[in-house]
């Protein structure tokens, strides 16, 4: 169904690889880009996120010379690469095995590789022009394929591999990447779809590029990191809504709400990650379970009926009004949104429960997308690591 094939990957030689590996590029506030520049003079974010006047000219010299120099090298042979993170959430400590592998790029109307989620055009006008500077996918996408029976983590567990890299990020989250040869890795895959999990506008934007060269080369495969959705380290965490400006104040806000939805405040202490209630309104002190009411009409739909779907329609939509989504400010943790409330920096927040993973693979095999920011995969794959070189140099 998809073709999944080994590359050539690109990876640092020098140095403490801790060091130089960054944060995804849409994660990547001013003050962590600065920090960045000052932790490491190779250090990834001078590729993916240069502070520069020309941030594009400036990514493809310093690729160039960075491989001139010897300080990225490509393997000489193609290669897959077993991908292992261990981390610890909500004091569980969990384990996700994943492998980088290319990916043939595929229109979504081919019915191999699908989307769950909408996606804003400003990112991908950027990496598109990151794309045509360097030449390279400086960043992978993150897929999920359908296995119960857990057939390529067996494979990969019977397979001779070398350990190619172990380190542990700033985060706590340690990486371990294993070089592997092996051809039933691509037989396995033709018979699979895949979902895009992380990584919606990469993709879009390595489609685009591909059809610009022709596929030509590289081109027409992406770098990718592909999951197991019943893999047991995979989690989801949520996407919490920060509405900065609000033309309407909280109480007008909330007696809107009452129109559909069954409010009730909750105590502070019990508003915390990973959320417990399905939707919650907070404003300065005061947080509010939001429960539709049961005279609204429901639909079949896989997605309509989940919580951001319902926060999306009902309440961005109508209640706020707000037309240009990219206003909102999208948070993982329900702290960190009720902090930029009580600090005056945004008007009020909504908070919202996980999606489920079986939900993001239901929706996505209906066709249905989701709206955008609905899920945050954890722990994001981070950059630096590995790089895939869509021209021979």
């Amino acid at each position: 169904m998809v073709e999944v094939l080994p590359f050539k990957g690109i990876m640092y030689t020098t140095g403490d690889i801790k060091d130089v590996i960054t944060e995804p590029y849409d994660k990547i506030p001013k003050e962590l880009q600065v920090r960045y520049y000052e932790r490491n003079p190779h250090n990834f974010i001078r590729l993916n996120l240069p502070m520069d006047g020309d941030p594009y000219g400036s990514a493809r010299a310093t690729l160039n010379e960075w491989l001139r120099k010897g300080i990225l090298a490509k393997d000489q042979t193609p290669h897959f690469y077993e991908y292992v993170e261990k981390f610890t959430i909500f004091g569980s400590t969990r384990r996700r095995t994943g492998v980088f592998a290319a990916v043939k790029i595929e229109d979504y109307s081919e019915k191999k590789i699908y989307r769950h989620e909408r996606t804003f055009t400003g990112p991908k006008e950027d990496r598109l022009k990151m794309l045509r500077a360097t030449n390279a996918d400086l960043e992978p996408v993150f897929f999920l394929y359908d296995d119960p029976s857990m057939e390529v983590e067996k494979l990969l567990d019977s397979l001779p591999k070398i350990r190619n890299l172990d380190l542990t990020d700033d985060g706590g989250v340690r990486h371990i990447i294993y070089r592997l040869n092996s051809q039933e890795i691509t037989d396995i895959f033709k018979s699979k779809k895949l979902v895009i999990a992380d990584g919606h506008h990469r993709y879009e934007t390595a489609l685009a590029f591909s059809k610009e060269n022709n596929q030509a080369g590289n081109t027409g495969y992406v770098m990718a990191v592909l999951v197991n959705r019943y893999d047991p380290g995979l989690v989801i965490l949520p996407s919490h809504r920060v509405i900065v400006n609000s033309k309407f104040n909280p109480q007008q806000v909330l007696e809107k709400l009452e129109e559909k939805f069954e409010i009730k405040e909750v105590p502070i202490e019990f508003i915390n990650d990973p959320l417990k209630m399905d939707m919650v309104f907070y404003f300065k002190g005061h947080g509010f379970d939001l429960k539709l009411k049961e005279n609204l009409p429901k639909t079949t739909s896989t997605v309509e009926d989940i919580n951001v779907s319902i926060l999306n329609n009902l309440v961005i939509s109508g209640v706020l009004a707000i037309t240009n989504r990219e206003t909102i400010k999208f948070t993982r943790w329900a702290t960190d949104a009720m902090q930029d409330v009580n600090e005056g920096n945004a008007s009020f927040a909504f908070l919202v429960k996980p999606v489920d993973p079986k939900v993001v693979w239901n929706a996505a095999m209906n066709d249905e997308v989701m709206p955008e920011k609905s899920t945050d995969f954890y722990p994001k794959l981070i950059s630096g690591l590995m790089m895939f070189d869509l021209l021979e140099r």
